[in-house]
């Protein structure tokens, strides 16, 4: 089944796997760098699911997420612009001003993607990436509410404009970056035992992980490497997907990207 489903979506050579291989690198370097520092990661989404169900990424999937608890993201921000590759760049708000989510991506410099969307029209940054989420634990109705103010910011800063509209996403992005701060302080005193999410206005919903389904991490096969993955990892994937061992209907088999372009 899943040599049926490379040959059709993802066969040696062509564009499609040509990025995954790209970002596979990029798993690759960072997995380092988390070992070396002892940064507790794990890879996510959909994944870890082409992990476990395909034992690779998805056949027809251009993406690469990995997660990490918001204590070790910290540290994982300072710690990795040092130490990436001249190839790679981390790409955050404080080093891209067009970069608005709360999470990070880590770029690859020498190629250039065209998302379907219009999230990247004025990142600095526009190369293959993977994303780095963190994770803590946040209420359900601070979720919704952060998730809300940082659609708007989105849909903002999507936008051409100069210096002026720049300044104004800018200040956007500091104002939800302080009321988030907010959320945060007031979770840490009643949400003693909540579950973990994505981290306030990452727009990804409220994903009800415990601590048990991550924590001790586990380790999992993924083209042919091993990486960290959660402790229960099929217990996430049906909070996550439900029955995930089920492919989708062809219509569904999605990308994010309209095109990709290797510059080396």
């Amino acid at each position: 089944m899943d040599e049926d489903l490379r040959a059709k979506y993802n066969p040696n050579g062509s564009i499609l796997r040509q990025h995954q291989i790209k970002m596979l690198d990029i798993l690759i370097v960072i997995d380092k760098i988390c070992k070396k520092h002892d940064i507790k990661y794990w890879i996510s989404d959909g994944t870890l699911l082409g992990a476990v169900r395909h034992g690779g990424f998805i056949p027809w999937d251009d993406d690469l997420d990995i997660q990490m608890m918001r204590k070790d993201f910290k540290r994982f921000i300072k710690i990795i612009s040092e130490e990436l590759p001249e190839n790679l760049a981390l790409q955050t708000h404080k080093t891209d001003k067009g970069y608005v989510a709360p999470y990070a991506k880590i770029r690859e410099l020498h190629s250039t993607i065209t998302e379907f969307h219009s999230n990247d029209i004025n990142y600095k940054y526009k190369g293959i990436y993977i994303d780095v989420f963190p994770l803590e634990k946040c209420s359900r109705v601070f979720t919704c509410i952060a998730d809300f103010m940082h659609t708007h910011l989105y849909k903002v800063s999507h936008v051409r404009g100069g210096r002026v509209r720049h300044a104004y996403i800018d200040g956007l992005f500091k104002i939800m970056k302080g009321i988030d701060s907010l959320f945060r302080g007031i979770d840490s005193i009643f949400v003693k035992s909540g579950k973990c999410t994505f981290t306030y206005g990452s727009c990804f919903g409220y994903h009800n992980f415990v601590n048990e389904d991550i924590m001790p991490l586990s380790t999992i096969d993924f083209e042919g490497y091993t990486f960290n993955a959660p402790h229960a990892p099929e217990k996430v994937l049906k909070k996550q997907y439900g029955n995930y061992m089920e492919l989708p209907a062809e219509g569904d088999r999605m990308t994010h990207t309209l095109s990709v372009e290797f510059n080396k």
